[in-house]
């Protein structure tokens, strides 16, 4: 077989598990005859040709060298323009694989699936992606959720599309792949498990002797100082039994409950039998790991950890948490012990009791111990999962050509110049697809010569109507051509807009193909209304509730619904809510699970005009709308999603607040496109956000001083708002 990988991680290069398991994989299945490729990121000058020759990979390709003109998006910058190259790269190939795995962090096969699913793009090959820590539980079992960031949202709603179109499923612990299942709502079938392989010494290693008393053994913990690893936990244990020492070794992070040092947090009650060091050199780590008798793992989650393979392998005695990939990994009471991770109290019986009642067959668990992970790691069997994988996987058959569907094109019209309107009906009529009418909608023109523009414009083409409305905004132009409209799929233009030759065709061929879809929202690029030039791509995102009160994700410009949203299901475009009406189209549609595709394919054009609300017009209205838009669109019941609202509108709008205080809004500006344009801009926002928090971590007392600073200018700001309006 013909089977390529993603990872950014490799064993050696950069990253740890993942990388290890990419690693194992590529050598098991090369050794097995099979064509294994592998695309990962640029390690530099000194690593690259190395790389490049690796003996388990036939090749490796750079998802880096294929970044394209427009390669800037708006959200979730990093991760997803290295999906996107990732997409690029494979299909720069030319190559035909039979099997293509993508690991679920970071979503790097989050544009790859999605084009596939909708266009079918990589044809008879298998597409799978293979579980090993979802960024949610990462942050879940981190006690980290109250902290998570519009970004790390972005990413998990990323991963969790990506988990959810996979036409195959893996995850090494039936425990991992349960807990997806239920989060996301996947069908008991969705997903198998397939063991992660690793080479391993034939030779068993001498086990720890029996020994007469626990005080005569030696203890260690290894591994990331999480919470996640049941670090804390672990501690309290100990505390409890003053006569056992316990070294804990590995890396710092920033996993307080306020998101400082997680060592430093612990320390401050550190009993004297505990002791914390930083991380050792792999080979050291190795060395030190056989110089120990128990290795205690007590993750209250896991998912299957190299340390508990090495410590197995090694013959040590792992006393592991039972809730994750440890509890299939170690058979307790014969290959190991297993505890209640998130209970010190169950941690103490297990050492006191269990392993204390087995101090004569030490030698026996750890011989037993390393027997198991060779067996449950065997790289044949590995293999065996994959060809079985691949051989009973079938593809769907060709769609048929899409049906005749007629699209209205909508373009509310009130103060573009002739040039600029006869660009997006121009566009319009270029559409490949011919099947459609073109409706204009006069709201209320200010121009004198409206009337002389709007009858060029209708001479353009037989099938263009002009309609005329008295002056209501953007929403109540676009309901009155909905009230009028003939077609099967509307498709919604502003007039300084420009649709690429190519969008109505895409989606009726996405709408024919997925009759339960209600729409689609594409990739739009935006331009510089004066000089043409390009700038940030705006990529929407799969539709998530929090994320869409923070900002437009799902996608502002150019959706294309089916008629039957506006006709059978009622909805309209909320004029009270002003130029947020997307945003309330987008949460009426999800109430009434009306769903909504996401195309990762640039089919629009957006022009960037100096007096748009781009630019920040209704930034002075925002909180109002926001608090309407709340208050008419969103579910009045109760529910699950609440408090990720709030966490995520107090992390969002913190940074935007703070950079308005700052800077003073755009009103205030002698120059407020230029302002605006900084503060719109969510890369640059996300940007200051993490310069200030990594300076902060760095400096002592400027995290301090920052906070003052901006409670300061947000009251300054607040004082000077309210002066305003008294005026």
């Amino acid at each position: 077989m013909r089977i390529c990988f993603v990872s950014t991680e490799l064993a050696g290069y950069h990253g740890g598990g993942i990388g290890t398991y990419v690693a194992e994989a590529g050598k098991a299945l090369t050794a097995a005859g099979h064509e294994v490729w592998l695309i990962t990121s640029d390690p530099g000058k000194d690593q690259r040709q190395n790389l490049r020759q690796h003996p388990d990979f036939h090749r490796v390709l750079f998802a880096d060298e294929h970044r394209g003109d427009g390669d800037h998006y708006a959200l979730a910058h990093e991760t997803y323009a290295h999906a996107a190259r990732v997409h690029a790269a494979l299909s720069s190939t030319g190559v035909v694989f039979d099997y293509i795995e993508f690991p679920d962090y970071l979503a790097e096969g989050y544009v790859a699936l999605r084009d596939h699913r909708l266009f079918d793009s990589y044809g008879q090959t298998l597409l799978a992606v293979t579980l090993h820590s979802p960024t949610h539980e990462i942050y879940q079992y981190n006690e980290q959720l109250h902290l998570i960031t519009p970004k790390f949202r972005e990413i998990c709603i990323l991963e969790e599309d990506a988990i959810r179109n996979a036409p195959a499923l893996n995850a090494p612990s039936t425990r991992l792949l349960e807990m997806v299942r239920v989060r996301l709502g996947l069908s008991a079938s969705h997903g198998e498990v397939i063991r992660y392989p690793i080479t391993l010494d034939a030779d068993l290693p001498p086990p720890p002797p029996p020994r007469r008393s626990l005080d005569e053994l030696s203890f260690l913990y290894y591994g990331r100082i999480e919470p996640r690893k049941g670090v804390q936990h672990l501690i309290e244990a100990f505390a409890g039994m003053p006569e056992l020492q316990i070294e804990l070794i590995g890396r710092d992070g920033s996993y307080s409950p306020t998101g400082e040092s997680y060592v430093e947090w612990l320390s401050r009650h550190l009993p004297a039998n505990v002791k914390i060091s930083p991380p050792l050199p792999r080979e050291e780590m190795l060395q030190r790991i056989t110089q120990s008798d128990v290795c205690v793992l007590p993750s209250p989650w896991e998912n299957w950890p190299n340390t508990c393979i090495e410590a197995m392998a090694a013959g040590r005695i792992v006393i592991g948490g039972r809730n994750g990939g440890m509890g299939e990994m170690i058979e307790d009471g014969v290959s190991g012990f297993l505890v209640d991770g998130s209970d010190p109290a169950d941690i103490a019986r297990v050492i006191v009791e269990e392993l204390g009642s087995n101090l004569n067959r030490l030698d026996e668990i750890g011989t037993a111990a390393a027997r198991r992970i060779r067996e449950i790691s065997d790289p044949d069997t590995y293999v065996t999962a994959i060809e079985e994988r691949v051989a009973n996987h079938h593809a769907p058959p060709e769609p048929p050509p899409p049906a005749q569907a007629k699209v209205s094109i909508i373009v509310p019209y009130h103060d573009e110049d002739e040039a600029m309107l006869g660009e997006a009906i121009d566009s319009a009529i270029a559409q490949t697809w011919t099947e459609l009418e073109i409706l204009i909608v006069n709201d209320g023109s200010p121009r004198p010569d409206a009337a002389s523009i709007l009858a060029h414009m209708e001479a353009k083409d037989p099938r263009i109507r002009v309609l005329h409305k008295e002056n209501g905004g953007l929403a109540s132009a676009r309901n009155l051509a909905v009230e009028q409209a003939t077609g099967d799929i509307f498709l919604f233009l502003d007039a300084d807009n420009v649709l690429r030759p190519q969008y109505a065709q895409t989606g009726v061929e996405v709408l024919d193909r997925f009759p339960e879809i209600a729409g689609i929202v594409p990739e739009f690029q935006i331009f510089e209304d004066d000089t043409r030039r390009p700038r940030v791509i705006s990529n929407p995102l799969p539709f998530d509730q929090a994320l869409c009160l923070l900002r437009n994700s799902f996608g502002d410009a150019g959706a294309m619904l089916r008629g039957t949203v506006f006709r059978e299901h009622g909805l309209r475009y909320d004029p009270a809510v002003d130029v947020y009406s997307d945003w309330a189209l987008w949460l009426d549609c999800a109430q009434q699970n009306l769903q909504i595709e996401c195309v990762p394919r640039i089919l629009y054009d957006y022009r960037r005009r100096p007096d748009s609300m781009y630019h920040g017009q209704a930034w002075e209205r925002h909180l109002p709308l926001l608090g309407l838009l709340i208050e008419r669109h969103l579910p009045q019941e109760s529910n699950a999603t609440d408090r990720e609202l709030l966490v995520t509108l107090a992390h969002g709008w913190g940074v935007g607040a703070i950079l308005t205080a700052l800077g003073g809004s755009p009103i205030y500006s002698d120059q407020p496109a230029l302002l605006a344009r900084n503060i719109q801009s969510v890369s640059a926002s996300h940007w200051l956000a993490d310069s200030l928090a990594k300076i902060a971590r760095k400096i002592p007392g400027l995290s301090t001083a920052l906070r003052k600073i901006t409670v300061a200018a947000m009251r300054w700001h607040g004082d000077r708002k309210d002066r305003r309006q008294r005026r």
